[in-house]
This record gives structure tokens, sequence and C-alpha cells, in this order.
């Protein structure tokens, strides 16, 4: 007889076996019912092995995180009872239980757990194959139709940004709405608050009211809680340029209520994606377009972009060199030995376009009543090119087996990204067009 003692079996056998249960309805350690809807997206990142999964116990839907381990036991050799990132863990899921006590979240909720090999009842080369309903959809539907159906979904998430915008500008200064949202964009997915909490305590007009780039800079930073001297317990930089910022900050900043450090999510991050020099690339921005304002500015960059190769416009209207001190620094006293990339490259300018300037620009055009606007703004999303992979449009990219799909556009990438936020990570398998599209090609 094969047993655990005399195999070894890697987690990551485990993993797969989890993301072949899909629709199978499995007994937990607590002998409870869990049937899964959605084993979730794979995380790049630190935390659980899957993100926003989807499961039912007890004919409740529950919606969050999965860990695997191949023994239960190593939720605690590895310190995730300790760890508040595991706090969303809905299901923990091993090969073997060997574990007398029950998981515990850091927050102190128990967590049930899946035992693979009782609940599967055989060894986990012989589990059949359970793929989800969308899995290898151009067997059964045909590139054009996908196309259409990914479009059709891309331009629901733009109609979706586009009314959430329509919302905020009834209710407050059009130039400060689209402020936070490039704040938002800039913040990614582990500092989005923070960005919103600065525009708010820094709004766009009292910026723009300041004159100089310095100025702007240690206005922005300062209130971020993001300077030296606020962050390294009230020691200066060296450096010309800081100490410059330094002294603008005690003169101007006194009466501001200001954030912290711990404020922002520092740690894990790619250097040339901190806050520090996102906010420094932001003040390069707003003086890029001192002699107006940055709305009039990005309006008229999409009243202007002309079809094609309207996205190469926008795009160099929201590029922002490294320059000066920032040409060979990541961060304050933290010098690169090799060449930087720009403070704000194609890339991200990409990611704003799409995300905020357009959908912003098209809901601004409606309620102004400029149809040139509205027209430019949802043609440049139609035609936008294709943008830079991220953890949603890669795992998507992966559960549909789309790697060798040919001619894919931002607005695609937006349709996957709608696809998964609405459909499957809120267990919607049977109501999601892609799934129900089946066509007899």
């Amino acid at each position: 007889m094969i047993t655990r003692n005399r195999i070894k079996f890697p987690e990551k056998q485990a993993v797969l076996i989890w993301q072949q249960v899909v629709g199978k309805e499995l007994t937990s350690s607590e002998d409870e019912l869990v049937s899964v809807i959605y084993p979730g997206r794979t995380n790049g990142d630190n935390g659980p092995d899957f993100r926003d999964a989807v499961i039912v116990s007890k004919s409740n839907l529950m919606q969050g995180d999965v860990e695997v381990h191949v023994k239960s036991s190593d939720w605690y050799s590895h310190e995730h009872h300790a760890d508040a990132e595991y706090n969303n863990v809905i299901l923990h899921v091993v090969m073997w239980h060997d574990c007398n006590s029950a998981t515990l979240l850091q927050s102190g909720k128990p967590v049930p757990v899946l035992c693979l090999a009782k609940a599967l009842r055989h060894q986990a080369y012989l589990l059949p194959y359970r793929q989800l309903p969308c899995s290898q959809i151009l067997d059964h539907v045909d590139r054009q139709t996908l196309g259409k159906l990914l479009n059709t979904a891309g331009e629901e998430r733009f109609t979706q940004k586009a009314m959430h915008f329509q919302a905020e500008l009834k209710q407050e200064e059009v130039g400060q709405v689209l402020f936070r949202g490039i704040m938002r964009a800039l913040g990614y997915a582990k500092n989005t608050k923070p960005f919103e909490d600065l525009a708010d305590r820094m709004p766009l007009n009292s910026i723009e009211s300041r004159e100089g780039l310095a100025l702007k800079q240690a206005l922005l930073l300062g209130t971020a809680g993001l300077l030296p001297s606020q962050r390294w317990q009230g020691k200066f930089a060296r450096e010309k340029e800081v100490q410059e910022l330094e002294q603008i900050w005690q003169s101007a900043g006194k009466k501001i209520k200001t954030m912290k450090e711990g404020d922002w999510n520092l740690s894990h991050i790619y250097p040339n994606n901190s806050p520090v020099r996102r906010i420094v690339a932001l003040s390069y921005l707003i003086e890029r377009y001192y002699e107006g304002t940055l709305l009039a500015g990005i309006l008229q960059l999409v009243k202007e972009a002309p079809l094609p190769g309207g996205h190469r416009v926008l795009e160099n209207g929201l590029t922002v060199a490294s320059d000066g001190y920032w040409r060979n620094h990541f961060d304050f006293d933290v010098r690169s030995k090799t060449k930087i990339s720009a403070l704000l490259g194609n890339s991200k300018a990409g990611e704003i376009a799409v995300n905020v300037i357009l959908p912003f620009a098209f809901s601004w055009g409606e309620l102004a009543d400029e149809a040139k606007l509205t027209e430019n703004a949802i043609e440049l999303y139609r035609n936008y090119p294709k943008l830079a992979e991220h953890f949603i449009t890669r795992h998507m990219t992966k559960q549909l087996s789309l790697e060798e799909f040919p001619d894919f556009t931002a607005c695609h990438q937006q349709g996957l990204i709608h696809v998964f936020r609405n459909y499957c990570r809120e267990g919607r398998c049977s109501q999601c067009p892609l799934a129900s599209s089946r066509c007899s090609c």
C-alpha cells in the first residue's frame, strides 16, 4: 500500500488537484458539504495561494481566499496563524489532515479544512480532470465570435466606469474627480486608498494654485508623510535637492493635516512603482499643464487624438521621464546602480488612459453636451492597442487558453477583467456570456 510516509508529495500537486475539483461536492473535516464553484485565481504575491475563490457551504455562498498545503500542520509551521494577510481565507485545502487543532486565522476565526485524500477517496493521479465551463473556449467558439463577446464585455466595463465618474461629477468639482481617478490608478492595488486620501487632503486646486515644481513636490510628499524627516525620526537627507524640499515643507506645510508612513504599503513593491516616485511623477504632470489646468490639458488630448494611432498622443501627454534627482534614485537616499526607467512610463500611461482618462472624458462629454469629446473617447477606447498584462488578465488568458489569440486589444483585456469580476469571482458561471455561448462550429 502506498502511504504518505513513503512518498514525497509536492504542494504543487495539491494545488493542481484543487483547481480540478470544480463542481464536485466534497466533505470538509467538520463533516460539512463544500461545493467548489470557482477555485480562484493564482496569487503571485504574498499571502494565500488563491484569491477570489467561490464555494458553497450549508447553502451559503462564500467568497474569499484559499490556502493549500500538503499537511494541515503546515498552516502553523508556516506561521499563517499569526499573519493578518491570511484573514480572508475561507477554506484550508490539504492533502492530509495531520493536525488535531482547528485552522485558526490571525483574527481568531476558525476555518474549515478540506482534506483531499479523504474527500476524494483515491490518490491524486486517479482524479478525473474537470474543467471550468469556459475552459478551452476556442474549441467551442470561433475567434471572431469570441472577439465580439470580449469587446461587448469590455464596453460594459467602460460603461460601468463612466457611470461611476458621472455620479462623482454630479457631487464634486470636475477637475478633482479626474485628479482622484488618476491618483487611484497611480496607487495600483496596494495603495489605492492612500492615494485617494492624499487627493482629498491635497486637492488639485490647492496644488495648481502653487507656483513651481519644487513647491508642488514638497506639498504632495509632505502631506503624504513620505519626506525623509517624517520617515526617519526627524533626520534629514544630505542631498541638496532633498534639503530644498524639506525647507519648503517646513515653511508651507505647517497647517496641513498629514498622513503617516504607516498609511502606505511600501513593502514588496517594485522600486519603480513606489508611492514616492509616483507622487513625484504626478507633480511633474501637474506642472506640465500649469499654464492652463490639468483638466483642460487632458481633455484637449482626447479631443485632438487621431484615429488610428491616438493612443500615442494620450501616452505622450501622460508619460514623465526621470529627471534630476530622480534620474538615479528609487526613493530618498536609495540610489540605483543601473539606469532607472521613467517616473511614469508608456505602460502605466496606457493603463491610466484606458481606465481613467477615456471613461472620464466620455462621462464629462455627455454631461457637458460635448459630442466630439464623447465620440472620440469611446472610439479611442475601442481601438486602443493591447496593454501590459497584469494578474487578472494573465489569469484569465490561462483559464481560457487564449495564449495564442492574435490581435488582442485593450478592450478585449478589459472584457476579461469584466468577466472575472462579474462572473468568475461571483460564482455566476451559468450566467457568464463566455460559458453560455458555445456554437456548433
